[in-house]
């Protein structure tokens, strides 16, 4: 039963380090005066300190329960051109949304900001993502657990596995917040319920395909910048990339949202099957040579 404990012991991990996180901002708020992006950087260099050698640490117990060491690790520095993968990936997706919400009507695109407005809160929010949610979620869901779950599961039943957890993570720890006298860190909501859900899925399929967590963490990172600075209107104190108004009563944003998760599943799940399809013609091939 080791491979409970391995699961249990990732799904503990990332937990305890977002709890600990949001503790440690709230702490150096209220014992130091600090706000804004010291507390939030605070929270993330807390959160990756906490996560990422643990994980790596339970990563080679892993290796001795599945009695293998592979050539090429999912986090090697060797495979991180990936993270440009993810990217790319996500800013075509998060485009194709905006045209064609724009060209349906469902948005009014009026007026694109120069960069001198966003970009320095960009770069900054983009660090603290960076140590909070995407290199610690990645290494603990999209890869420790998903690995483990792997072990004993087929892929969708691993993938499907990952995905629950990934949603139990916020909910655990907002209860926990406020048992301990904490502001919840989210609002759990069906909307939020069904974006973890779909999301997960779709970081899950980007790390199989490319076989690296480069790429969900180029991914994940990427989603979170459009959405705080393009898709949301609210500019974390600068102005967005561009504003836009809504003319559907904020549907236009949920497209582009959609379009950027939904459309990361579909494109993953095609590559999937394309590669498996040359796969069996290359066997096919073969047999018929011999």
């Amino acid at each position: 039963m080791r491979w409970i404990l391995l699961l249990i012991a990732g799904w503990t991990t990332l937990t305890a380090g977002l709890f600990l996180g949001s503790l440690s901002g709230t702490i150096a708020e209220q014992q130091f005066n600090v706000s804004g992006n010291i507390k939030l950087l605070i929270q993330g260099i807390v959160m990756s300190g906490l996560v990422v050698p643990t994980i790596l640490y339970f990563y080679q117990h892993i290796y001795r329960l599945t009695d293998t060491h592979p050539k090429k690790l999912v986090y090697s520095w060797k495979s991180a051109y990936h993270f440009i993968t993810g990217i790319l990936l996500a800013t075509v997706l998060a485009s194709l949304g905006f045209i064609i919400a724009s060209f349906q009507g469902w948005i009014v695109i009026e007026q694109w900001h120069t960069p001198n407005h966003w970009f320095t809160a960009l770069m900054i929010n983009t660090i603290i993502a960076f140590l909070y949610e995407a290199l610690p979620e990645e290494l603990a869901l999209r890869g420790m657990v998903y690995d483990v779950l792997r072990h004993r599961f087929v892929a969708w039943l691993a993938v499907l596995g990952q995905t629950l957890l990934f949603l139990s993570v916020p909910i655990v720890v907002n209860q926990i917040q406020a048992t301990v006298g904490l502001a919840p860190g989210n609002s759990i909501n069906l909307s939020y319920v069904l974006v973890i859900l779909c999301f997960g899925i779709c970081l899950q399929l980007l790390r199989i395909w490319t076989k690296s967590l480069w790429a969900t963490i180029g991914f994940h990172l990427t989603y979170l910048e459009i959405s705080r600075f393009a898709i949301s209107q609210n500019g974390y104190d600068v102005p967005p990339i561009l504003t836009y108004h809504d003319s559907l009563l904020g549907l236009g944003g949920v497209f582009i949202v959609g379009m950027i998760i939904v459309g990361g599943i579909v494109v993953s799940l095609f590559i999937l099957c394309l590669k498996k399809f040359i796969w069996r013609s290359s066997n096919l091939t073969q047999s018929s040579s011999s």
